[in-house]
């Protein structure tokens, strides 16, 4: 059973992604996005970004990256 593509949507586009990840990982500003350690590996300095204006993360360090839903998916 598939999820209609306009049902992602509409939940993508009714939440934050700095507030769905800040619930889980301590984002601390950095320019216009915000940065923290990565959930998903081990490090000792940031490379996990949070972009608030294109809603998407990104880790630099294990490459792990997508939108919203993809987080929650990834951290469940």
């Amino acid at each position: 059973m598939s999820i209609p593509e306009s049902t992602i949507q509409n939940v993508l586009s009714s939440v934050d992604i700095v507030e769905v990840v800040g619930e889980s990982v301590r984002l601390t500003k950095s320019g216009r996005n915000f940065k923290a350690r990565c959930p998903f590996h081990n490090e000792k300095t940031p490379s996990f970004m949070v972009s608030a204006e294109k809603q998407i993360f990104h880790c630099f360090g294990c490459n792990e990256g997508g939108n919203a839903i993809g987080f929650v998916m990834k951290m469940d």
